[in-house]
């Protein structure tokens, strides 16, 4: 409509010329072949704006507002006019990618890679159109040309490292990353990525080396403090896990999980007094669950407060989750403890009843040292009588 519009106003002006001149000029009957726009350039000068222009401005103005289908018209007629329009062969070629049809968005850049040879933008906007197709083998083939002008080409590298990876060619994926962090030496998201390849590949040294560059390159970025901790976490290094898990509660106070695995950390090192703290505050964020009560119970033991210890093995049964041996063999140990032998061996052939590799033998033979404890009482109270 607005192209209308402006057409009809071309044509109405050049009848007025016509009729003040005498009327000696006729007026053009192909208005759509001959017309043009007045508008500026960039130093002010005015210049004349042909159909194709005229289409390729609508164009623009469609795609700002998300009308691609008007823009893909307009795009359309431009190029069809003016076959060697690089801009609009390479916005038309945008417009199809943006409505994911890949398949014509590749023909409108490769004919704007006609118009310009090596042009870099248009090669990996290819490049990109064939990942979206899942086409590795075409898609390599134009991000090759980049890395063969540039070895160091970081677009390149960097999807010729995940066609590597989705070819299972970790080693692959490994060189092109690092020659893509060559050329982007602060770019934490490679950094991560390697750190994920190397833990693949079985080798930890550079997977820690790795994620630490991330850590330094992007400290704002919590995710690689979440993903190294993770990683000194299921490797049993507390020692390195703990800074960083102390960071992650100073950052997310309210995330029971960083809490609990503090706790559970503190409470593997000579720092285990400060372990209780760390796994209250789970319970206080979480409402509690089984595992945490566990390693609370088995701590309050170690740490003598004993009627804690049952209180907290009990919580954890209530809720009847997962732990139950580990559980109950803490509350049996409370309970020794507290003198009441009797509940304790009750509390410990529920234990060995279960089969529990980790718990049962061990439950067995505090059956018997409670037996032993029981007779030594009996002992120590007929003495007393004696006496």
């Amino acid at each position: 409509m607005k192209r209308l519009l402006i057409i009809m106003f071309v044509l109405a002006m050049a009848a007025m010329v016509g009729c003040s001149s005498g009327g000696g000029s006729a007026v053009e009957t192909d208005a759509t072949a001959n017309v043009s726009e007045s508008t500026t350039d960039s130093q002010g000068f005015e210049r004349s704006l042909g159909p194709a222009e005229i289409a390729y401005q609508s164009a623009k103005q469609f795609m700002s507002a998300g009308n691609y289908t008007e823009a893909i018209s307009n795009l359309e007629k431009a190029v069809s006019v003016k076959p060697t329009y690089l801009e609009a062969w390479s916005d038309l070629g945008r417009a199809y990618t943006d409505r994911k049809d890949y398949e014509r968005g590749i023909g409108a850049y490769q004919k704007a890679l006609e118009l310009s040879p090596g042009n870099e933008a248009l090669i990996a906007s290819i490049g990109y159109n064939y990942l979206n197709l899942d086409d590795f083998d075409s898609a390599e083939t134009y991000y090759l040309m980049l890395v063969e002008e540039d070895t160091l080409n970081y677009n390149g590298n960097v999807n010729l490292a995940f066609i590597a990876q989705r070819r299972d060619d970790n080693r692959g994926a490994i060189t092109c990353y690092q020659r893509a962090l060559q050329s982007n030496p602060g770019d934490a998201t490679t950094m991560g990525t390697l750190a994920s390849l190397y833990d693949k590949l079985g080798d930890k040294e550079k997977k820690y080396e790795y994620l630490n560059m991330a850590i330094e390159a992007a400290p704002e970025n919590h995710q690689f403090k979440k993903q190294l901790a993770r990683a000194y976490f299921s490797e049993k290094d507390y020692e390195n896990a703990i800074p960083l898990y102390e960071a992650l509660v100073m950052e997310f106070p309210d995330d029971s999980n960083y809490h609990q695995r503090l706790g559970f950390a503190l409470s593997q090192t000579d720092r285990k007094a400060e372990a209780p703290a760390e796994l209250e505050k789970a319970v206080e964020l979480n409402g509690g669950d089984a595992f945490t009560y566990a390693i609370l119970a088995k701590i309050y033991n170690e740490n003598k407060t004993y009627q804690k210890a049952a209180d907290a093995s009990k919580a954890g049964l209530a809720l009847k989750g997962g732990e139950v041996a580990f559980l109950n063999y803490q509350w049996g140990e409370a309970l020794s403890k507290l003198n009441d032998y009797e509940g304790a061996i009750a509390k410990f052939e529920k234990v060995a009843g279960m089969g529990d590799p980790l718990w049962s033998g061990p439950a067995a033979k505090q059956i018997d040292r409670q037996q032993k404890l029981i007779k030594i009482r009996e002992a120590k109270k007929e003495q007393e009588q004696y006496e």
